[in-house]
């Protein structure tokens, strides 16, 4: 697959908060080329690989194009995949996860994939993660904490949260909305 980015995101779980985002990736993929990654999703979670060919420079100044590729490993643990949504080709997540860079514990993954079939079971299996009853019971006590704090704002009702689809778009959406309840 391909990714496509990663952005900072506004809540935990609803495809309000993955949809400008994704807008905004996809439009940055026309100016800049995403990057190849292997996902491997498992029990445990979503493995992502990242194959990298080191290059560095050769005496001149030319680059040295002898070096090794590596791969380089990032591990998302099943709980932190908090939601999924699939928009033809593109699959996208919600993470809860602490970015060291960004300073943000939520952000939306987006991928693309080679066909819509791919795509298709690459949500499935993202959508099994995040249904796993620990999962939903960890997600639902995070979020009556934040709301308790402010820091989260309450769910938007159900008639803003299913805006309009084209008919030629196939959109799958899964985690529920904020209010835990499963928009798919």
């Amino acid at each position: 697959v391909w990714f496509l980015g990663a952005q900072q995101a506004k809540g935990l779980r609803g495809a309000e908060y993955i949809h400008p985002v994704v807008k905004s990736l996809v439009q940055r993929e026309r100016d800049v080329e995403p990057f190849k990654v292997t996902l491997q999703v498992s029990h445990k979670g979503l493995k992502i690989i990242q194959n990298i060919r080191l290059t560095a420079a050769a005496p001149g100044g030319k680059p040295d194009n002898s070096s090794k590729p590596e791969d380089i490993k990032h591990f998302i643990p099943h709980h932190a995949v908090t939601c999924v949504l699939q928009d033809e080709d593109i699959v996208s997540c919600i993470l809860l996860l602490y970015n060291p860079v960004t300073k943000c514990p939520v952000h939306v993954h987006a991928y693309r994939c080679d066909s819509v079939e791919t795509a298709e079971i690459l949500r499935g299996q993202l959508q099994t993660l995040i249904e796993r009853p620990e999962n939903q019971k960890k997600l639902g006590e995070i979020e009556t904490r934040l709301r308790a704090k402010g820091l989260l704002l309450p769910p938007p009702s159900q008639s803003s949260r299913t805006g309009p689809n084209s008919s030629a778009r196939r959109v799958h959406s899964g985690g529920g909305g904020s209010d835990g309840r499963s928009t798919s």
